[in-house]
């Protein structure tokens, strides 16, 4: 069997086309991937920002393990921003729960809060939004989970 100038013809135009998309795929691949990192970033940056918000209307002696509520003189106010607080912790947790964001993104957001959890003010801020607030059972025992083992919560 003899291969015509025409049949050479129509298979190297089949692989010119099976190239041609396979380059197009590869390149619609990559760009799939810039815009998920851009998604990423833009998440991160996002929920960094509502954080800084809040933290910025905390009381200077808010980390200090001596701080008490009962001697903050604007305990309303804080007590919003703690709520605000948790409300973008579970918002966080929520999103890792879905798989929504990646593993390196949880981990850094997991240990922000642990970090938040082992100040008194975290803690006692927690048991009084835990009365009248509910996230649900699997957050509460996330937080709860979190919280110092040495810490008498009663």
């Amino acid at each position: 069997m003899c291969i015509s100038n025409s049949d050479w013809i129509s298979l190297g135009s089949a692989i010119a086309t099976l190239l041609g998309v396979g380059v197009a795929l590869y390149a619609s691949w990559q760009q799939m991937k810039k815009m998920n990192n851009q998604l990423v970033i833009q998440q991160f940056s996002d929920y960094t920002k509502r954080y800084q918000e809040i933290i910025l209307h905390f009381p200077e002696n808010i980390n200090e393990q001596t701080f008490d509520f009962s001697k903050d003189t604007d305990k309303n106010k804080t007590m919003r921003y703690m709520r605000a607080y948790f409300d973008l912790s579970f918002e966080e947790w929520h999103l890792n729960q879905r798989k929504l964001i990646d593993a390196k993104t949880w981990t850094v957001w997991e240990g922000g809060i642990k970090t938040a959890l082992s100040k008194t003010a975290f803690i006692n801020a927690w048991l009084e939004i835990k009365k009248d607030t509910g996230y649900g059972q699997e957050f509460e025992q996330f937080i709860n989970a979190s919280l110092p083992t040495n810490q008498n919560l009663t």
